[in-house]
């Protein structure tokens, strides 16, 4: 009998959650269910996820724990791992920011788990995660003159960078519309120095979660790990599930080249992202949400005047600034 699948996103932003809901409701063949952990205080967020469990009560759940620091609520996130952990079931936890999810992706995903046993993690292949851009940029997929992107979690350029995500989805983009995908397909990439992974999209089997002691810790900020290779300090979710848990089992994490999914932004690139492109109206796009000529021409105008966002930046203004006081120097 072929294991259930359950998926679950920390929640979220209704901007974003109106993109993912489309992407799982696609997915409803291979999905038993998808739980929400409600990781929010925005009314209007809550009120989105609570519509959705309305309409598709048999497949859209809210799931509620304590939280221990309102100022810190991603803290909380660590201690939904302990309810997911039944026997015959694999797990997918998805970023609210997940803006595009490939037609074979969860059911790539979930058969890759099931036959490969031995990692902790199965991670997805995740345009916009830096370690899976150093990976697409080592196979030529990515130019260097975009930055050159190092094996790391919160690598300067593939995390970090503005501008890199931006040309990153761009040309992401340019190869859906062209039904070019498969370009962006790898091998599975073993990740066997135990290094920080974005947990954007990661999948576990439930009995990957049975018998660990550290899921009951409240709060990981306040009680702390210490990793049992290097010594490194872990104080969060990423960095328990990641770095922590695979060290301290023997079971290195894999990401698995064929499942494929799109993440919108970092938050050192999202204001930039939001506020400058308009990327996420064009992912919106793809799942037919400009319903008539108003909403594209709407989308038009703001393709056109979301740039000049820019001079609403004091940063913007401090540069330009900078710049008038070189020319008067010379």
């Amino acid at each position: 009998m072929a294991p259930k699948i359950i998926t679950v996103t920390p929640a979220g932003r209704k901007p974003y959650l109106e993109i993912l809901a489309h992407y799982l409701l696609q997915n409803r063949a291979s999905i038993t269910e998808h739980h929400f952990w409600i990781n929010t205080n925005t009314v209007e967020d809550i009120e989105y996820i609570e519509s959705l469990t309305r309409q598709y009560p048999d497949f859209f759940k809210s799931r509620r724990r304590p939280v221990y620091d309102e100022t810190r609520l991603c803290d909380s996130i660590w201690q939904y791992f302990q309810d997911y952990a039944e026997n015959d079931t694999i797990y997918i936890r998805l970023d609210d920011d997940i803006c595009y999810i490939a037609p074979d992706a969860i059911p790539n995903l979930a058969a890759f788990r099931a036959a490969q046993r031995e990692p902790f993690l199965i991670l997805g292949n995740i345009v916009n995660n830096a370690i899976c851009s150093y990976y697409q940029q080592q196979r030529g997929l990515l130019p260097l003159a975009w930055g050159q992107v190092g094996n790391t979690c919160m690598d300067a350029v593939g995390w970090e960078s503005k501008r890199f995500a931006e040309r990153l989805h761009e040309k992401f983009l340019a190869d859906i519309r062209q039904g070019a995908v498969a370009r962006w397909k790898m091998p599975p990439q073993v990740l066997d120095d135990y290094r920080r992974f974005s947990i954007n999209v990661i999948c576990w089997r439930g009995p990957d979660m049975q018998h660990i002691p550290e899921l009951t810790i409240p709060n990981l900020y306040v009680q702390r790990l210490m990793h049992p290779l290097n010594g490194k300090e872990i104080y969060d979710e990423e960095g328990a599930l990641t770095e922590y848990l695979p060290a301290k089992l023997g079971r290195p994490n894999v990401i698995c080249g064929d499942a494929l999914f799109g993440h919108f932004a970092f938050y050192p690139q999202r204001r930039y992202l939001e506020t400058m492109t308009v990327l996420l109206d064009d992912y919106r796009g793809l799942i037919g949400d400009k319903a008539n000529a108003k909403d594209e021409m709407q989308y038009r105008l703001k393709r056109r005047l979301k740039p000049l966002n820019a001079f609403a930046s004091r940063h913007a203004w401090k540069y330009l600034g900078r710049q008038v006081r070189r020319v008067l120097a010379r």
